[in-house]
């Protein structure tokens, strides 16, 4: 049988290019091949489920343009097909003065990458979570 495309792939990468090839092209016919059993095995499987905000990138970086892209694109999919999702923000606790001044940087360059970063004190961050302990 011949086929207009074929993926090799079952992962997150070989299902979206499938997804987009037939996007582009409905009527064409498709084929996806994969060597497991199932799909997903191998990282896409193992991976953390975790949407990057890119807050580690240099700014300017195309990594960190298109981690923040991504992100948004990955959060538009999902709510354009009903998949849930949570947005619980990312905490990064400095304990020593060599840590807070890599903090400060990290803050420096989330305000270069234009990210939504909060910064809370230990006063704050116990009451906001209660459960954390002591800081």
């Amino acid at each position: 049988m011949v086929h207009d495309f074929c993926v090799i792939g079952g992962g997150i990468v070989g299902l979206a290019t499938a997804m987009r090839l037939l996007q582009i092209d409905p009527g064409a016919s498709l084929v996806l091949l994969e060597k497991e059993n199932s799909l997903a095995r191998h990282q896409t499987g193992h991976n953390s489920g975790v949407i990057h905000a890119g807050i580690y990138y240099q700014p300017g970086s195309l990594k960190a343009r298109l981690c923040k892209e991504g992100a948004r694109a990955t959060k538009d999919f999902c709510t354009e097909h009903g998949i849930a999702f949570e947005e619980c923000g990312k905490l990064l606790v400095a304990s020593t003065p060599l840590e807070m001044q890599r903090m400060e940087a990290l803050y420096e360059r989330s305000q270069q990458n234009a990210l939504k970063v909060e910064r809370l004190d230990g006063t704050e961050l116990q009451r906001r979570e209660p459960n954390i302990g002591h800081l």
